[in-house]
């Protein structure tokens, strides 16, 4: 069943650049009333003064989703002003690469922080008003990189795929109820993330393209949004293979 997002309130984090940027361009020409959140905050301006209706309709909030009191407050303002969230799309990442041996402890906390704790902090302040009217959709953007280990990629695959398994398990607890739980798996996307890799992207895809895949995965309340097809085919393969065998086939990836 497809249920149109126009007209909705959406809450957009990682809202700067990338995906979350056009994520905000394309739903604010649907007339969503959007919630924009980054830590940039002179690109949030530009983005808010861009759309339709600007400032007027549209709200944004400078917030490291990693902070958990930066995002208490920003919640609890959210919260204060009566505003009623109909999807949440909890989009903000980093991959600050993986240089092995080397078990660079802060480098590893960054990602999860925002990766998977940036998740649980703003589900934790904002979930409960949504599972209360029984009415809602939250959305997670996860990786193919969380479905097993990827060559020089250990704390972002780990933090994916913990990200992963508990967007999973929440489905499972709120399946009997009408809020529903959607990871985002895109494969490489351009963007300023995929910018600075220095490796083969297969399949890279233009942000605009992959915008409109998620919507429409959105629309139809769709467990998982994977794309595109053919690298989550090979991604969902990979899973099955034993492990000895993945790791030789995967080795001299990335070098």
């Amino acid at each position: 069943m497809r249920e149109k997002i126009n007209g909705k309130t959406i809450l957009i984090t990682g809202a700067s650049s990338g995906i979350g940027y056009e994520l905000a361009r394309q739903l604010a020409e649907r007339d969503c009333r959007l919630i924009l959140i980054a830590r940039r905050d002179e690109l949030l301006r530009q983005l808010i003064d861009s759309l339709p209706d600007g400032g007027e309709k549209h709200r944004y909030y400078k917030c490291d989703v990693s902070d958990q009191g930066t995002v208490e407050t920003v919640c609890r303002d959210i919260l204060n002003s009566g505003t009623v969230i109909d999807i949440f799309i909890l989009n903000a990442g980093v991959s600050s690469g993986y240089k092995p041996p080397d078990l660079d402890i802060e480098n590893i906390k960054l990602q999860f922080d925002v990766n998977f704790w940036g998740v649980l902090y703003f589900l934790k302040y904002l979930l409960p008003p949504m599972i209360e009217r029984n009415d809602g959709l939250v959305a997670a953007t996860g990786s193919p990189a969380g479905y097993r280990g990827m060559p020089k990629s250990a704390p972002y695959s780990a933090s994916k795929a913990a990200l992963d398994r508990f967007m999973e398990s929440l489905r499972i607890d709120f399946w009997s109820t009408n809020v529903h739980f959607t990871l985002i798996t895109p494969g490489f996307v351009k963007s300023p993330m995929t910018d600075s890799n220095d490796f083969y992207m297969p399949f890279l895809m233009p942000v605009e393209k992959a915008v409109k895949i998620i919507i429409k995965g959105l629309e139809k309340k769709k467990p998982e949004i994977c794309f595109p097809l053919r690298l989550c085919c090979i991604a969902k393969f990979a899973r099955i293979l034993p492990p000895r065998f993945y790791a030789s086939i995967m080795q001299n990836r990335r070098k």
